[in-house]
């Protein structure tokens, strides 16, 4: 696993299956035991996630990059970076910008995104 590939995966594979709603990708990248932490500090699991993606009415239009960093320790990498993301819930848009910690590891051939973090930039 190298910076590359990790910032590769975020873009290419979870940035693109949220805009697509493409979750079985999600689901697949997922570690079986992923957590998201919200900006506003609730916490979800895998299941949750997934759930809420499906029902919630949850649709991510654009999600942009900026200032990423990849910093590897070993077999885990922990990527931060700014995001800029316009999504809608239930028809009803939003834009948000915020900063963010994504922590993937490899585990045997395949590499897992195993936490995400996002805190609000106003």
């Amino acid at each position: 696993m190298t910076a590359d590939e990790v910032l590769n995966i975020h873009t290419n594979t979870f940035n693109r299956a949220l805009k697509e709603q493409d979750y079985i990708a999600l689901e697949g990248l997922y570690a079986g035991d992923y957590m998201l932490v919200r900006p506003d500090g609730s916490v979800l699991n895998k299941q949750d996630v997934l759930r809420d993606l499906r029902s919630g009415g949850l649709r991510f239009h654009s999600i942009e990059l900026a200032q990423t960093d990849v910093r590897m320790y070993g077999s885990t990498a922990v990527l931060t970076a700014d995001s800029q993301a316009v999504s809608s819930r239930n028809g009803s848009e939003s834009r948000s910008h915020y900063r963010l910690v994504a922590v993937y590891v490899q585990q045997g051939q395949s590499i897992k995104l195993v936490h995400f973090q996002s805190t609000s930039i106003r």
